[in-house]
């Protein structure tokens, strides 16, 4: 049986970048530009595949067309994901 009262207390730990040894800053793969265009173009794909899911849905469209725009509104943020796209409204381009 455990004991309850000794809990793991992460709040000393350091921060990756500040570890001894880390000589040089993360450097993404792709240039800010272009993880903005694609940052904008996935937000607008999303939003336009969000709301046609739906709507297929209520227009009865077939299974197979509504399963499609699903899948696709739902790998938009992966596909985002994979070029190392995050918001960050401080970022310095």
């Amino acid at each position: 049986m455990s004991d309850e009262t000794t809990k793991y207390d992460d709040s000393a730990q350091a921060l990756p970048d500040s570890m001894p040894g880390t000589e040089t800053p993360y450097v993404p793969v792709f240039d800010p530009n272009v993880r903005t265009a694609i940052y904008v173009a996935c937000t607008i794909l999303g939003v336009i595949l969000a709301v046609a899911a739906p709507v297929a849905v209520a227009a009865h469209a077939p299974e197979w067309a509504t399963i499609l725009l699903s899948a696709m509104a739902g790998a938009i943020p992966t596909v985002a994901a994979a070029f190392g796209v995050a918001y960050n409204p401080s970022r310095k381009v």
